[in-house]
């Protein structure tokens, strides 16, 4: 699709192409880094005009709006964003044309723009608990049994917290079943580490026939067994000391930002997870 700028110049814009034109291509391209730019914050608007920019030089409000077919005032606003985010920048000119630096200093700068956050959260975590506990407790407690619980995570990042909270807290047993791809990405995320540091029982079953050289190396091979067949490659889940599990909806079969899992201490769920554990343990394979 084209629209005409300000000077009558045709401007053509991959963003409104038809999956018939020639551009489509590189729209479908755009769409797949403009996703990825999302993962650090920005809107889909705030992503579409840095892309636009970056791809088509500097330049002025006007000229924007009218390519990506945003209100005018959306846009001045958006610009400005991108300008307190640091990745755009004014030229001195009239009227003023607005340029994005490059995309790795891009990222670069938003990475560290979210660094700052975190620590400027962690620091105050200290005065936040403080004030939480000066605030007493309304809540009247009826009994004294333990109560089942169940919590949803979704997102790579909120499942790894908790996986890593559970190894930390295991005591006397630990158990994993997976498939190589969850294997891959526990190890990228650094859980092959955790696991070698702590002194509970751990126990790994990769519902896969094959699996890298390099996590049997990062493993204790009296602790992993493969099963014989490939059939149960979408099955991934976490018991810890027989009491919590961490169930995978949507394991490492699916895109990371589509990972989906279920956490409970429920006595029945974690039990009969157990038994399936144990059931595929025995029928499954050391490596050595």
């Amino acid at each position: 699709m084209r629209n005409t700028n300000t000077d009558n110049q045709e401007i053509i814009s991959p963003f409104l192409t038809d999956s018939d034109s020639k551009l489509y291509q590189y729209k479908m391209k755009l769409d797949q880094v403009k996703n990825e730019l999302l993962k650090f914050g920005l809107t889909p608007n705030q992503a579409k005009v840095f892309l636009y920019l970056g791809k088509y030089g500097a330049k002025t409000a006007p000229e924007v709006s009218k390519a990506l077919v945003l209100p005018r005032t959306e846009t001045y606003f958006i610009i400005n964003s991108l300008q307190n985010k640091g990745i755009v920048s004014a030229e001195l000119s009239f009227p003023t044309k607005y340029s994005t630096i490059s995309m790795d200093k891009t990222i670069l700068t938003l990475v560290n723009s979210e660094k700052e956050k975190i620590k400027m959260l962690a620091s105050q975590e200290k005065e936040l608990v403080e004030v939480w506990n000066d605030i007493p407790a309304f809540a009247v407690e009826t009994s004294d049994i333990k109560q089942e619980k169940m919590q949803m995570l979704q997102g790579t990042p909120q499942i790894n917290n908790k996986i890593k909270e559970m190894i930390g807290q295991t005591k006397d047993e630990l158990l994993l079943f997976c498939s190589s791809k969850d294997l891959s990405r526990f190890y990228h995320a650094d859980f092959m580490e955790l696991l070698s540091d702590t002194i509970a029982d751990i126990k790994i079953v990769v519902s896969s026939s094959q699996l890298s050289s390099q996590y049997m190396d990062a493993i204790d091979k009296k602790k992993i067994k493969l099963m014989p067949t490939d059939g149960m490659i979408n099955q991934c889940y976490v018991i810890k000391d027989s009491s919590e599990i961490l169930y995978f909806f949507r394991n490492a079969t699916h895109p990371s930002h589509n990972i989906f899992a279920m956490w409970s201490n429920s006595k029945s769920l974690v039990d009969s997870m157990h038994m399936l554990f144990e059931f595929c343990w025995d029928k499954s394979e050391h490596i050595y």
